[in-house]
């Protein structure tokens, strides 16, 4: 599964343990990391109803108001002042694999109420056949709203003994989960100080869950406009609003030292919650190059987005390990009671997306049928990561953000992701005057590589710090390709008046993992100076993302 294994090298020192929860309430935790950093740098497929039936590929047909968030040139087509209102819902269905589990553990379906847009155009004349148009965009660009579950069994490996590891390797330099669980695991627990096994437990099943809420909204401005018809530029400044929250809840249940026989539970919760902004741009170019044509072609360059973020939560752990007494053939408990411990975090951290590339054809044919093609690239791997470090004023008086790079984490996004290619198809078909049908397909490859994983060895050592040390959870998704199939209607309600609908069916398949498989040297005999060699393989559980998305647009012309 893994390009490579990691080694880490486990020595047999318990007493060292029990320094692990001193300063758990005092340490000031970050938890941005790869796979969170790419859930903000990733949009969803949504705007106007007539944009999503089209499935998106209108950058070069333009004249609809979603454009201005990838190719602002297509404002500049509105030869008519508009203004207009989006809102829908989106249901999700089944989000894991029954077959693959092992279990059925429920249907996970979710609907949420969404408002999606709203903006207007404001059109005017600078010539006969030249115009000058200004805009102004709020579209969600991205739904955080998803419900996870994925269960699956383990052999004699678990994410206890991913912890283990760490306090071993690291010890000073520990994450908030570690320091955490070891408060769990170490400071309570009744064992005997040269007997390891009490702690380096395999598990024989696990169950993760996600459920994450909230919503990316795009502000965006626009100046556009036409050069004799023949040439159109344009402009978007865009202003980005996060509220994302989520809760992730990892459970195991454990072995004992025979790998067999019940061991007891561990298991963590962190809920957080990250608001914050970010500012971006946008340029574009439409042509039409054939004299008498309608045929046109667009190209497009959208600049990264700047998001300085606050991320809230808290992290709790609870473990009980139990053994059994081989004398008197009974099971007893480390621990009389659940033992648990938990901290809260709060701190900035800044990330930049990737840079987006697009072009665009399109064509009419009459006025009843339009088709147009979208083709985007954007590389992931390249999405860079900022350590707040502070707040710098200066002898005006005027206070900037201390940063600096994280190379650490950096790297960890060129191990996990890639370049993602979109591809963008849409039809338009107009019965009669009043109507018209739509079809679009959507794809986009996938972000994360297959053999995408968290490094747990990330360092938080001064020289080198990285916030990717404070991971609070081992679990993670490798999510493959999206395909998006679309359906929409346009209405003609008078002169002025227009009424969109569209269907949007996304489905996504992913690899859920309980932590990073390691493989590891243990020392476990002091005498002989024995080292055991262990494979702690997480193993992987499809799940699925599959959404139903209804929108509607009420636009008005003037």
């Amino acid at each position: 599964m893994w390009g490579g294994y990691l080694k880490l090298i486990i020595r047999n020192d318990m007493k060292k343990i029990l320094t692990i929860a001193i300063g758990i309430t005092a340490l000031a935790a970050n938890a941005q990391e790869t796979y969170e950093s790419a859930q903000l740098a990733t949009q969803d497929l949504n705007g106007t109803a007539k944009y999503i039936g089209m499935g998106g590929a209108m950058e070069a047909l333009g004249a609809d108001i979603s454009t201005i968030n990838t190719n602002p040139a297509g404002i500049g087509l509105f030869r008519r002042s508009w203004i207009g209102a989006s809102a829908g819902f989106t249901s999700q269905s089944s989000s894991f694999d029954g077959a693959s589990v092992g279990a059925d553990i429920g249907d996970n379906g979710k609907t949420n109420v969404d408002f999606n847009q709203l903006g207007f155009v404001w059109s005017t004349k600078t010539g006969n056949d030249s115009r000058m148009n200004f805009a102004f965009n709020f579209q969600k660009s991205r739904n955080f709203n998803q419900i996870l579950q994925a269960v699956n069994s383990l052999y004699d490996a678990s994410a206890n003994k991913v912890n283990y590891m760490k306090n071993y390797w690291y010890k000073e330099n520990l994450s908030l989960q570690d320091l955490v669980i070891g408060a769990v695991v170490g400071e309570n627990l009744k064992f005997d100080p040269n007997d390891e096994d009490v702690y380096y437990r395999g598990a024989n099943a696990y169950a993760g869950k996600y459920n994450n809420r909230g919503w990316i909204g795009n502000f965006d401005f626009n100046i556009s406009g036409n050069i004799h018809d023949k040439v159109y530029l344009g402009f978007t400044l865009g202003i980005k609003s996060v509220h994302y929250r989520s809760t992730n809840v990892y459970d195991e249940q454990l072995t004992d030292i025979d790998g067999i026989t019940d061991g007891g539970i561990f298991g963590f919760t962190d809920e957080r919650r990250i608001t914050g902004s970010g500012i971006d741009a946008k340029f574009g170019a439409i042509f039409r190059p054939i004299e008498g044509s309608p045929f046109r072609f667009g190209v497009y360059i959208n600049t990264p987005t700047w998001y300085n973020l606050d991320c809230y939560g808290d992290m709790s752990a609870a473990a009980d390990f139990r053994t059994l007494d081989e004398a008197t053939n009974t099971q007893y408990d480390y621990a009389y009671n659940r033992n648990k411990a938990n901290a809260h975090y709060d701190y900035e951290y800044a990330i930049s997306t990737p840079w987006r590339f697009g072009a665009s054809i399109g064509h009419t044919f009459g006025k009843t049928v339009a088709i147009g093609a979208t083709y985007e690239y954007a590389d992931y791997s390249g999405i860079k990561n900022r350590i707040v470090e502070g707040t710098y004023i200066d002898y005006d008086g005027f206070s900037s953000k201390q940063t600096s790079k994280d190379y650490q984490m950096d790297a960890n996004n060129d191990i996990a992701l890639r370049g993602v290619s979109l591809l963008k198809v849409g039809a338009e078909i107009k019965p009669i005057p009043e109507l018209a049908v739509r079809f679009g397909y959507n794809w986009q490859s996938a972000i994360y590589k297959d053999s995408g994983y968290k490094d747990i060895t990330i360092d938080n050592a001064p020289a080198y710090g990285s916030v990717g040390a404070y991971y609070t959870t081992y679990d993670f998704v490798n999510w493959k390709a999206t395909h998006r199939l679309t359906f929409g209607l346009g209405i003609n309600i008078g002169k002025n008046w227009g009424l969109d609908l569209a269907y949007q069916y996304s489905t996504q398949k992913g690899e859920y993992y309980p932590f990073t498989t390691t493989e590891s040297e243990v020392y476990r005999n002091t005498t002989t100076d024995e080292y055991t060699t262990d494979l702690n393989y997480g193993t992987g559980t499809t799940v699925h993302n599959n959404r139903h998305q209804f929108n509607m647009t009420l636009g008005y012309r003037f």
